[in-house]
């Protein structure tokens, strides 16, 4: 398909993640951000109007306005109507993660995807944080061994921004396990480059019910582990915290947002704050990728397929919490399903 220079961009939804989006598109030079949806009209055009670009109220607006490209930063449930519908129409996808709610749409959206013919890519951001390249780069160089065990903390506050408080209904965002630790379970399977065949999980829930901490074990073909601890229940005055570490057999890597990217702001009435001076260095490079992707016809540098993948041991994790047991990811795909 031919690709115009700027490439036309609109947005689906204008909540916290479309405006990093927003942002992101909004400095790209190859780019310029047309439209923003959502069925809210006070939130479209308060995230329109930052960027001098129109309000539409869904995806059929959108696509009257004649873009090339759309960000889907919409509640996960609503990805795959909107991803495929958009695929259908001949326009590329951004696709934030994680790539759907459930492994069936999660299907939906991989098998449009691969009748194209527009490219088809999952915002799974941390693979574009600089700390985390530079850690998949020393393993893929060998540096490390062969990994046999990976660990990564990423907690913070209950996200309270969501529109509508979705992210606080389980059966629409999966909780903290789904919505959260999808970012670890996405970028440590990309560092092993192995396929996931085992996860148990344990947690903890608030007293209104809601899963507020757990910790997942998920095991690899080739035998290497990795441990991932999530949270909604951490003080917010801490914003979100990540610490890493990847062991092989001749070494070890390690690292943390508090000792490498994070600054921490002291006020007057005794209170501190940390921030990321890194800002939303990682949403601006993985647009270029996409951009990059969409000028060279594809592939996309993050596929559909892998997106599933993160979703399918995320699903495992929730169903492990509520059953108590191990689970096999290799299994029947509706059990997973099934765990919402």
């Amino acid at each position: 398909m031919v690709t115009r220079t700027p490439l036309r961009v609109g947005i689906l939804g204008a909540g916290y993640i479309a405006a990093a989006h927003a942002d992101a598109w909004a400095v790209h030079p190859g780019a310029e951000l047309v439209a923003v949806a959502d069925p809210d009209p006070a939130r479209a055009a308060s995230l329109a109007g930052r960027y001098g670009a129109a309000a539409v109220a869904g995806l059929a607006e959108l696509l009257d306005r004649d873009v090339d490209a759309v960000s889907v930063c919409t509640p996960s449930p609503t990805h795959a109507d909107l991803a495929v519908a958009a695929l259908a129409a001949g326009t590329h996808v951004l696709c934030e993660k994680p790539v759907a709610r459930t492994l069936a749409d999660a299907d939906r959206i991989v098998e449009a995807g691969q009748r194209g013919p527009g490219v088809l890519m999952v915002g799974h951001v941390s693979r574009y944080e600089p700390d985390h390249r530079a850690a998949r780069r020393v393993v893929a160089e060998g540096t490390l061994g062969p990994v046999r065990m990976m660990s990564q903390s990423l907690v913070g506050p209950f996200p309270d921004w969501s529109a509508g408080g979705w992210l606080g209904d389980e059966t629409r965002s999966g909780g903290p396990l789904v919505d959260l630790a999808i970012h670890s379970f996405d970028f440590l399977t990309w560092v092993v480059g192995d396929v996931p065949e085992r996860v148990h999980a344990v947690g903890s829930r608030r007293p209104d019910g809601l899963l507020d901490y757990a910790v997942a074990t998920v095991v690899y073909r080739g035998g290497a582990m990795a441990v991932v601890e999530t949270s909604w229940g951490h003080p917010a005055v801490a914003g979100l915290t990540l610490s890493c570490e990847i062991v092989g057999t001749e070494g070890r890597l390690a690292w943390d947002y508090p000792g490498i990217s994070v600054g921490r702001l002291h006020t007057a009435s005794g209170h501190t704050r940390d921030f990321s001076p890194l800002g939303r260095r990682g949403f601006h490079d993985e647009i270029a990728a996409f951009v990059d992707a969409v000028r060279a016809g594809g592939p996309a540098p993050i596929p559909a397929e892998d997106g599933r993948t993160a979703l399918r041991i995320s699903l495992g994790a929730v169903e492990s919490v509520r059953t108590g047991t191990a689970v096999d990811l290799t299994g029947d795909p509706a059990v997973l399903d099934g765990a919402r």
